[in-house]
């Protein structure tokens, strides 16, 4: 065997890329570019502007810096991509102000006072949005609206409303905050479909997962970010929400929505703020995904993405230092080669999460599924003008028999009588079935209300002769019938 002398043993790196900074951050510029498409399509040309307000206050905060430090100017795009993940974790009319500071405090506090590039102790983006959420708490949680291709596409905040109150997103509002259906799929389905290409509420960048996950596995064929660290962070987050929420279909629901996706893709794979060895990063993941839905479930705030990277980021200074790879040959004082317990930890935690997820989700769906199966009449203690009675049927849905009075003109008033069916959540209108309606002509147009939620049927205000109901009486006591039953849905829901 050959001496150890015999061999030339430099320090690292042994082995260069051909990579460069610029190169890396122009690759998260464009992975990050569907998410900027989707945001302007979803929220509007304004939202574009705070983007662009946003990455071009990093990039001139960097410059000044430099100026007043008589150091170089730097042209390595890294400001532009903490601009830009900033610009798309706020909500789409943000005051102009909003980020300008944020802007400015990411680069010139949690990043240049700390040295630039690389020596920063935290992600700046993230850090960033924390500071904005303490600082300017009623502007971030205020000025969010529903994605609108057509509708929002020149708004400002001047456009909203002085009464408006904000519960747009899943993780503030609840299915409350989604529409009754989406692509005419009606339901939970609707409801994950709705999420997954992001039609909804929230941040800029944040809402569309396909937009995401398509700018995250480029990312990965570039080999930019290890996918281990979006990966594991999925999956420690699902296995969470089913331990703290014990519902599996709460688990496609809270890892679309909010920052989650967004985090684990360009946040969590910061190279300067993630962990150095290949298993501390899975660790680290782990950590990710425990704090994200604890703050989530027990936290005052209903996201938890950017603090849970924010205190994750300053672990990973202890985590190198701490837990460090298995040299080669490397041997225990008894002479034995030493154990890879960090990679043994890593990875047995991640089958243990796996396993759980496989066996654990189907069974609990299946309870889910089994708590609908008692079926039969309901009694409502509640006083109720038109619900004559109420019956949950096997999918979970209530069906209430109403009745009521149209008044179709003078002297002559109209009964009325329909079977109308809620989902199991209470959430929208699945079926309305006639009973006993006019006889004149004058029939209610059951497609006003069937897929709808209370908030859109309650939208439906009656002008003149009933306009905007297709002229028709009867559809204006239809209307308040069904708004009474979900008032009884919630007493069903309550128990």
């Amino acid at each position: 065997m050959a001496e150890i002398s015999n061999y030339k043993v430099a320090a690292s790196p042994h082995e260069l890329g051909g990579g460069s900074t610029r190169r890396i951050m122009v690759d998260v510029l464009i992975a990050l570019l569907p998410c900027v498409v989707c945001g302007t399509l979803f929220y509007g040309l304004y939202a574009l502007l705070l983007v662009v307000i946003c990455t071009a206050t990093c990039f001139i905060s960097e410059q000044l810096f430099n100026l007043a430090r008589r150091k170089p100017l730097t042209f390595d795009c890294s400001a532009l991509v903490t601009g830009v993940i900033l610009g798309l974790n706020l909500p789409p009319r943000a005051e102009w102000y909003i980020p300008v500071i944020g802007g400015v405090f990411a680069i010139v506090i949690v990043k240049m006072l700390f040295g630039g590039l690389g020596k920063n102790f935290a992600n700046p983006a993230a850090t960033a949005r924390v500071f904005l959420l303490l600082a300017y708490s009623s502007v971030m949680a205020q000025y969010y609206i529903g994605a609108d291709i057509s509708g929002n596409l020149l708004g400002t905040p001047s456009d909203l409303p002085t009464d408006f109150t904000s519960a747009p997103t899943y993780l503030s509002g609840g299915t409350a905050a989604l529409s009754g259906s989406f692509w005419n799929v009606s339901g939970y389905p609707g409801y994950v479909l709705q999420l997954l290409f992001g039609y909804t509420g929230g941040s800029i960048g944040e809402t569309c997962a396909v937009a995401i996950l398509a700018g995250g596995a480029y990312l990965c064929v570039r080999r930019v970010i290890d996918w281990r660290i979006p990966a594991v962070y999925i999956l420690t987050a699902a296995v969470m929400v089913l331990a703290c929420y014990q519902s599996a279909r709460e688990i496609p629901l809270q890892l679309l929505s909010g920052g989650l996706l967004f985090g684990a893709v360009f946040m969590a794979t910061d190279y300067a703020t993630s962990p150095k060895w290949r298993y501390n990063r899975i660790l680290y993941a782990v950590g990710l995904g425990v704090l994200t839905v604890i703050i989530r479930r027990f936290g005052a705030y209903p996201e938890g993405t950017s603090l849970a990277i924010l205190i994750l980021n300053l672990l990973v200074p202890v985590m190198d230092r701490m837990i460090l790879p298995v040299r080669f040959g490397q041997r225990t004082k008894s002479g034995k080669p030493m154990p890879r317990i960090a990679q043994w930890t890593a990875l047995g935690l991640c089958g243990a999460m796996a396993l759980a997820l496989a066996v654990a989700a189907p069974i609990v769906a299946a309870t889910e599924d089994r708590s609908f199966v008692k079926t039969g009449p309901i009694e409502l203690q509640g006083t109720y003008e038109s619900i004559e009675s109420a019956d949950r049927n096997e999918d979970g849905s209530v069906s209430f028999e109403v009745a009521g009075i149209a008044d179709l003109y003078e002297n002559y008033q109209q009964p009325l009588r329909y079977t109308v069916t809620l989902d199991a959540d209470g959430e929208f209108v699945t079926n309305i079935e006639p009973i006993e309606q006019s006889t004149m002509g004058y029939v209610a147009e059951l497609s006003l209300f069937e897929g709808k939620s209370y908030k859109e049927i309650a939208s439906l205000t009656q002008l003149g002769t009933d306009a905007e109901l297709s002229a028709t009486r009867t559809n204006t006591a239809l209307r308040e019938m069904i708004l009474e039953c979900f008032d009884a849905m919630e007493e069903v829901r309550n128990g």
